[in-house]
């Protein structure tokens, strides 16, 4: 399994893990938490889970065809693991506060859109030529 797979993966299970996290505290109605973290709770199980976990399998399981990658990953997958991850990051840290001051929180909840953008495309970009018919031999 190449590097950059497991590190999907395992960045899938964390926010699997705190996605729950967010989802159990804000169910709590005595911690008193006064920011909306529903949002955030089902953008770490939608994108932060459930895509990387598929897009570290599929990078993994895909056939490589003539562009054989490393046992590390490409570069264009590590943009894309780079680029999503960050954004994800900035998008925690900002959504929940759109609401209160957004002046403050638009620039890096508007970065945040871009590089999830970038690095579902660099993903795309990475995988495209490996979807290729299966040769069959005929009967």
């Amino acid at each position: 399994m190449p590097k950059i797979s497991r590190y999907f993966i395992k960045s899938g299970m964390l926010f699997l893990f705190f996605g729950v996290v967010i989802y159990t505290l804000s169910e709590f109605p005595e911690l008193q938490i006064n920011v909306p973290l529903l949002a955030v709770y089902w953008h770490m199980i939608a994108i932060g889970w459930i895509t990387q976990i598929i897009m570290g399998v599929s990078i993994w399981m895909f056939p490589k065809g003539k562009n054989s990658i490393s046992k590390n990953g490409s570069t264009i997958s590590w943009i894309s693991y780079i680029s999503l991850n960050l954004g994800l990051v900035f998008r925690f840290s900002s959504e929940p506060f759109l609401n209160v001051d957004r002046e403050i929180v638009q620039i890096p909840f508007l970065l945040s859109i871009i590089l999830q953008v970038l690095g579902i495309l660099c993903f795309i970009l990475e995988i495209w030529p490996r979807i290729t018919p299966m040769n069959r031999k005929p009967s």
